[in-house]
């Protein structure tokens, strides 16, 4: 014969279990969401080391004065002594 007490404590006991499985499982699912997450900055980062790479080569380029000239001559520009001839 179970008393009154004994499924109280039988009751409370399962929730406890329930709880502390539902606390498992959330953690769980947190661990998974950050580690999706630190995967995508990972990648993000990756491009943006590659883009700073870029933009330093772009930047010492830009102190080569035959860089330089190209890159006028690319915008229309012509030397002092020079004629534009059209096509």
């Amino acid at each position: 014969m179970d008393r009154p007490v004994h499924r109280l404590l039988h009751l409370v006991f399962a929730l406890g279990l329930a709880h502390a499985l539902f606390l498992f499982l959330q953690e769980g699912v947190r661990a998974h969401a950050l580690a999706q997450e630190a995967r995508r900055l990972e990648g993000e980062l990756a491009l943006l080391e590659a883009r700073v790479a870029r933009l330093r080569m772009e930047a010492e380029a830009l102190g080569d004065p035959q860089h330089l000239e190209a890159l006028a001559r690319r915008a229309g520009w012509v030397g002092k002594e020079e004629e534009l001839k059209r096509r």
